[in-house]
Formats: structure tokens, C-alpha cells, sequence
């Protein structure tokens, strides 16, 4: 049974953390984010590290930046096994951005999240095969 927590360790945070993951990491873009994303070689107890961001430019109101990135934190939480059993390298750090003006609905974020996590499993068992 996979383990549905999104607890403090798993959070990425710290000024170093998050701006090694901008300067050294790998991004694309699948609507209605932008992901950010890199591997480092140190194993802990968590493989994955995740945030989310959403632009006071985009969202003026904090009510609603909040209520994006809870609906983004819950996706992943309930997905992120799709990422959690080939991570035994190292550790994942992942960032979100919000970047699209409208707040989509649920199952279309989910839909955008499964892709996601996908496309980071496939591009980390690509790079740990070289």
C-alpha cells in the first residue's frame, strides 16, 4: 500500500536547495506548469523533494495563489508513487510553477501531474543508464 503523506522532510525549502535546483536542474513545460528538476547523488529517507509556486502576478488575491498550490500539493501527494520506486539513486527535487491564468479544474491538474511525474521516472532512468 503506497504511503499518501506529504510530510515536512519530503517539502523542499532552504535559499541553497532551491536556487542549486534553478542554476543545475532541467525544466520543461507542461500546461498549465512549468517543472523544474534535478537529481542529486546523496541518498535520504525521502527520494523526492517538492514545491509549488504561483506568481503574485498571475493571482493577485493570496486566497486563491493558496488554493492553487493546497489542489497542486493534494496531486501530488496521491500521485507521487508513479516517481517513488525507481528513485533509489539519489534524491529528486521538484518545483512547480503555476503559470497559466485561470485556475483549471481538478481532474485536468491531475491529468497534467500523472504527466509530469511520468516524464521525470522516464528522464531519470534514461540518465541513470548512462
Amino acid at each position: 500500500m503506497a504511503k499518501y503523506s506529504l510530510c515536512k522532510a519530503e517539502r523542499l525549502s532552504g535559499k541553497l536547495a532551491i536556487s542549486n535546483l534553478f542554476d543545475n536542474g532541467q525544466s520543461f513545460f507542461l500546461t498549465p506548469y512549468k517543472v523544474c528538476w534535478t537529481t542529486i547523488p546523496e541518498t535520504y529517507h525521502f527520494p523526492i523533494r517538492f514545491a509549488v509556486s504561483v506568481p503574485k502576478r498571475r493571482f493577485k488575491k493570496a486566497v486563491k495563489r493558496n488554493q492553487i498550490k493546497r489542489l497542486t500539493r493534494e496531486i501530488f501527494r496521491t500521485n507521487k508513487e508513479i516517481l517513488t520506486p525507481t528513485l533509489a539513486q539519489g534524491q529528486t527535487h521538484v518545483m512547480l510553477i503555476y503559470v497559466c491564468d485561470v485556475l483549471l479544474p481538478y481532474a485536468e491538474l491531475e491529468k497534467s501531474m500523472r504527466k509530469i511525474l511520468q516524464r521525470i521516472n522516464l528522464s531519470t532512468n534514461f540518465s541513470h543508464r548512462r
